[in-house]
């Protein structure tokens, strides 16, 4: 099952900026638009059309009016920046999608359902194809004011049916011995084939006697041609202690058992407070071999020497 992600957009009309997030954060305004589902996952067969729909809910104060319209999607970099503009030479994957409405106006608890169709050319090359379909709030502009549109979109992970190439390997787990909290992990995921796969990563920690301290679940999807890095924080990490962490990481049918790491976790106030008691240690040592060696030179000053006895220099 893929995980549910949000993208909401905040846009300002203006000239003065624009302003974006990802995976379900979004600036806090009057308006709270939300759109169900967050995800869909398409095969459809060249030539053909496939009809659907999506809910779009005004869970604001205010009513207002939204646009709806569909961009590209695709990633830029390992940490999978959402990019939503054109890319030279791609296929215009946008040009399959009809709505049934351009858009409407909703008020505050509505929930209006939108219907789209996406008709595949006859001529599509099997494999995957991503889009995602916008709902954008839309307030009237006063003057010089600067007015903040949102909008959300639906992701569709849309695969062209035909043959194709699905490969994809784990290529880095990486959980360092020595850390501040929070406790984090990561993973390097490449989808070297032609189409989209989820992987589902399980990580769990446990402390020194091996009690359960954090267990994560979740499911991120690869594109092709891409690497994902995954990284996988524990929030709640205590600033001190010792624990393992086990996981496995399954996609294309395969499940591989991540190598057991070990973590000493100290936080930048232990490490200091560490730091303080190894120095007085120090000190306390010093100390002590000085007054071992001011007592030496005490004994030999005040020790008589025999006439016949030869100086010691």
């Amino acid at each position: 099952m893929i995980k549910p992600r949000l993208i909401k957009i905040a846009v300002s009309t203006g000239g003065l900026f624009t302003l974006l997030a990802f995976s379900g954060t979004a600036l806090a305004t009057a308006q709270d638009i939300t759109m169900s589902p967050t995800t869909v996952s398409q095969v459809i067969q060249p030539g053909t059309t496939v009809d659907g729909n999506f809910l779009v809910i005004d869970q604001g104060k205010s009513a207002y009016n939204f646009q709806v319209y569909a961009t590209p999607y695709h990633v830029i970099g390992e940490d999978y920046t959402p990019d939503f503009t054109i890319l030279p030479n791609a296929p215009k994957v946008v040009s399959w999608f009809k709505f049934s409405t351009a858009g409407e106006s909703i008020s505050p608890g509505q929930t209006k359902s939108v219907g789209y169709s996406i008709t595949m050319p006859k001529n599509t090359t099997p494999g995957g194809y991503y889009a995602v379909a916008f709902a954008e709030t839309k307030f009237p502009q006063s003057g010089n004011s600067i007015t903040l549109n949102e909008r959300v979109g639906e992701v569709f992970y849309i695969e062209a049916a035909g043959p194709v190439v699905k490969k994809g390997q784990l290529l880095t787990w990486s959980v360092p011995f020595f850390q501040k909290p929070p406790l984090t992990s990561t993973m390097r995921v490449e989808d070297s084939g032609g189409i989209n796969f989820p992987t589902t990563i399980n990580v769990k920690v446990e402390d020194a006697f091996g009690q359960a301290k954090y267990t994560l679940a979740t499911v991120k999807q690869i594109l092709p041609q891409t690497i994902r890095r995954i990284i996988v924080p524990w929030a709640l990490t205590p600033s001190l202690g010792l624990f393992k962490v086990t996981g496995t990481v399954s996609f294309l049918s395969t499940r591989t058992t991540l190598p057991t790491r070990w973590v000493l976790v100290m936080s930048p106030t232990v490490q200091l407070a560490f730091g303080l008691i190894a120095l007085l240690i120090i000190l306390i040592f010093v100390f002590g071999e000085w007054r071992k060696m001011r007592a030496k030179r005490q004994i030999k000053q005040e020790t008589p020497r025999h006439p016949d006895q030869p100086k010691v220099p």
